[in-house]
Order: C-alpha cells, then sequence, then structure tokens
C-alpha cells in the first residue's frame, strides 16, 4: 500500500513539472510565471527581484520595465542579469512608453513635484501633497524621496526607490524595491537605454 502511495506520489510530482514546464515554454520562457526565481542559479537573490552578473560580462545596458507585468528586466550584452518588481504610474499619471536614456543619476533625489507638507516640527500635515496646491499654515514642503534616481526624460520621470506593489501606484515614476534600486543604479552608467512598454 505504502509503495503504491510513493509510486502515486511522484507520478503526481512529475506530472505537475511537466505541466510547468509545458505552460513555460508556451509563454516563451515562462515570463508571467518567473521561471528566473526559481530555475535561475543567481549570486544575489532578492524577494522582490534577482541580480547575476557574471564577472567580466560587458556590452550594452539595457532596461526593460514592462508596465503591464510590472518588471523589469536589467540586460548586459543582451545577456539578462536582473529583474525588479516595480510600481508604474498610475491612471491619470501613467508612465510615458518608447525608448529612453539615462540622463542623469542622483543617490538621494528629492522629488520637486510630489512629496508632503509638515510643520517646524516635523509632523505631516499633508500626507499627500502636489506643488501647487494650497499649503496650509505653518506648513512647509517636503519633497518626496527618490533614493538611486536615475532621470529617464526631461519631464520628471525617474526610476528610484520606492514603496512597490507590484500594481501602478506612482505619478508616473518607475519605482523598484530599495535592493534593486541601489543594485540597477550602481550598475547602470548615465547613457544606458531603457524601454518602457
Amino acid at each position: 500500500m505504502m509503495r503504491y502511495f510513493y509510486l502515486t506520489l511522484t507520478a503526481m510530482l512529475m506530472t505537475a513539472c511537466t505541466a510547468q514546464n509545458k505552460i513555460t515554454s508556451t509563454l516563451g520562457g515562462g515570463y508571467m510565471f518567473r521561471p528566473e526565481k526559481l530555475f535561475t542559479p543567481v549570486r544575489e537573490a532578492v524577494s522582490d527581484g534577482y541580480w547575476d552578473k557574471p564577472n567580466g560580462l560587458s556590452g550594452e545596458h539595457v532596461i526593460v520595465v514592462d508596465t503591464r507585468l510590472q518588471q523589469a528586466k536589467y540586460y548586459i550584452g543582451g545577456r539578462q542579469v536582473g529583474l525588479s518588481d516595480i510600481s508604474s504610474g498610475r491612471a491619470g499619471h501613467g508612465t510615458p512608453q518608447g525608448t529612453f536614456s539615462v540622463i542623469a543619476k542622483d543617490i538621494d533625489h528629492v522629488s520637486s513635484s510630489y512629496g508632503s507638507i509638515v510643520d517646524s516640527a516635523g509632523n505631516t500635515l499633508v500626507e499627500s501633497y502636489s506643488v501647487g496646491d494650497p499649503i496650509p499654515a505653518g506648513g512647509h514642503y517636503k519633497g518626496a524621496e527618490m533614493n538611486f534616481g536615475m532621470q529617464i526624460t526631461r519631464g520628471g520621470i525617474w526610476m528610484h526607490e520606492g514603496i512597490v506593489t507590484s500594481a501602478p501606484e506612482s505619478h508616473g515614476c518607475i519605482r523598484l524595491p530599495r535592493k534593486m534600486a541601489k543594485i540597477f543604479f550602481e550598475n547602470t552608467p548615465v547613457g544606458s537605454k531603457v524601454i518602457i512598454k
């Protein structure tokens, strides 16, 4: 009886693996199922992505941002070396699509458009503030932190550290989890291509 149980369990597991492989190949590498997190040997794995850049790898740096899947893939010399969950622009503040490049980097960038209003003691008076809205008496503007910022449009769209829910949440910027934002920032030269779709 136990032997039958183990044989049945083994067959079920093999079927599940086969089904997963079939789904993976059907979806062109398992894009939606993120097989990279399961099968790729990585040097640095994090809950919100991974980074695996072999020593000596060179070539063009390209970041491909998929706003539908809320993911950013990082390529060097045509080889994928990184993946991160993101949060892009929400309705009314959509992230622009097209081909851009990193035009500036600022490790401790602060937004000049969005933030909060605080009093002289640092207490928050208005949690979500857009420049141009009225400021309550005794308050002053405090720009939202956009650490590990990489500017990709003259209009103020940046890729930076922020709250990531894997859903569109931002004012148009591309948010990455802190660890992945730091890795992307440290490995991206100014001028690197950013493709947003």
